[in-house]
């Protein structure tokens, strides 16, 4: 039921914040690369013994798919110093798309059945990719960031930023390092829009077009977000994660992140 219930509260959040996010000032037209990145992703959590015994494996597959995937760790009952959000972030992953319950659990492209996709996705045609400057006043993020579309698309596509925090020290189960074992690409929050309250924070997407977007067509959004006082400003990334709506699923469309 927790599925059924959060995927139409979803579409309906999404396509409410449309109307907000053109509210916003105009912000800088950033340079969008064309390219293709995927997403390799882990669900687990610092409770996990088998999760503590594969973290060095799985940060190897971090680091050497840097290049053509943002790299996302959702991870269960980490520090609330370090985000008090993680687990709510952890729990709906799999809610969302279904990529499997278990920990540890890996999944590419927000899609368990395709081990092999982001290969197959980075030689594909690229339709929609963006870009981002991060900017730090104190523990106040503001994100500004710019998609754009190289390719005519009919349908709806949608953007959510995730807050990735990476070298985060804490404990985890049955690893010899902890509690000072140290975590990669920690999936630690979801940016919303400059104009919105923190009500909105468990959006997952904002759309960035609806109908038929035409090549060339860019958006211009600025999203806000909280620095934990852990979380040191050279290891705070954005993971731009496009999705595409097919009928009423949400399905991965593409990737950005630097």
């Amino acid at each position: 039921m927790k599925k059924l219930l959060f995927l139409p509260v979803f579409a309906i959040a999404l396509i409410s914040c449309k109307k907000e996010s053109s509210n916003l000032e105009p912000t800088p037209t950033l340079e969008v690369q064309e390219k293709n990145m995927g997403v390799y992703a882990v669900r687990t959590a610092t409770w996990c013994g088998p999760c503590g015994s594969s973290l060095n494996n799985t940060q190897n597959n971090f680091e050497e798919s840097k290049d053509i995937a943002v790299s996302m760790a959702f991870k269960d009952a980490f520090s609330e110093a370090q985000s008090p959000y993680a687990n709510f972030l952890f729990d709906q992953v799999n809610a969302m798309f279904d990529v499997g319950s278990g920990v540890p659990t890996t999944f590419q492209n927000f899609n368990a059945d395709f081990p092999s996709s982001i290969v197959q996705h980075i030689d594909s045609a690229v339709v929609v990719n963006g870009n981002y400057e991060i900017e730090f006043n104190g523990n106040e993020m503001t994100i500004n960031t710019t998609t754009k579309f190289f390719k005519n698309y009919l349908g709806d596509v949608y953007m959510a930023p995730f807050i990735i925090v990476d070298s985060l020290v804490g404990y985890q189960n049955d690893h010899p390092d902890s509690p000072e074992t140290v975590h990669m690409k920690y999936v630690a929050d979801i940016a919303i829009p400059s104009n919105r309250s923190e009500e909105t924070k468990f959006e997952w997407g904002y759309m960035v077009s609806s109908d038929m977007a035409k090549a060339g067509h860019v958006v211009n959004l600025q999203f806000k977000a909280q620095k934990r006082d852990h979380w040191k400003n050279h290891n705070i990334s954005v993971g731009m994660i496009y999705f595409k709506k097919v009928g009423e699923k949400f399905v991965f469309f593409n990737a950005f992140t630097k």
